[in-house]
């Protein structure tokens, strides 16, 4: 019964963490990122989904999804309040930003 007790007490103490915690839609699809822009908070959670016929991934300075075959996701949750621009390696034309509020 303590044990219980103590979970459920632990749970209810991170439900005000978690509330605040969105989570974002990037579409990879006609050999670009939909939105090109996101706009998201620490703790957020980003979803790319590569619904385009080839192979893409998500690139930035400490930001690697490895390569997102088609119809594959990739999450990614935001560690730090710094904005910054990402690409796809394989089509360095194929450009998004990631602005942290």
């Amino acid at each position: 019964m303590k044990t219980a007790f103590a979970t459920l007490i632990a749970a209810l103490c991170t439900l005000p963490l978690m509330a605040g915690a969105a989570e974002h839609h990037v579409v990879i699809d006609g050999m670009k990122f939909t939105p090109q822009v996101v706009q998201v908070k620490k703790g957020d959670t980003i979803v790319w989904e590569n619904r385009d016929m080839f192979v893409h991934n998500v690139t930035a300075a400490g930001v690697k999804s490895g390569d997102l075959q088609p119809g594959k996701t990739w999450r990614w949750a935001v560690p730090a309040t710094m904005s910054f621009d990402y690409l796809c390696t394989l089509h360095p034309v194929m450009k998004g930003r990631v602005e942290v509020k």
